[in-house]
């Protein structure tokens, strides 16, 4: 390689993994769990992107983060997605960024089909 060649390839734009929120109403995008068996939910309200992590029998959040956009590789748990919790084209856009979707089986939680958030909300 030449000093330009180097030159350019430091110029060589990343990927932008940011992502907000969707089309459409509020609602979850992504409904999980972590190795400690701690509850994930992303959700869209009011424009804005909420990651909430939480264990089911508490009542206070262990984690929340609220913004306009989010580093997408920051928004998938270290273990599990239940599938049908989640938010096929929020999935999408985030395959897009090359983000790995660590879903469960089909079937692992009952939802609510009828509902637009599965899990708690702030």
């Amino acid at each position: 390689m030449t000093p330009d060649q180097i030159a350019h390839l430091n110029n060589v734009p990343g990927m932008d993994y940011t992502i907000g929120a969707m089309p459409g109403e509020d609602r979850t995008l992504l409904y999980g769990y972590t190795t400690e068996r701690k509850t994930w939910h992303v959700y869209q309200q009011d424009g804005l992107l909420h990651k909430v992590i939480y264990i089911g029998s508490n009542p206070d959040f262990e984690f929340t983060e609220v913004a306009e956009k989010i580093d997408a590789r920051h928004l998938v748990p270290n273990k599990r997605l239940y599938p049908e919790a989640c938010d096929f084209i929020f999935c999408w856009e985030l395959k897009r960024r090359d983000v790995d979707l660590p879903f469960t089986n089909f079937g692992g939680t009952k939802v609510d089909p009828n509902k637009l958030f599965h899990g708690r909300i702030m």
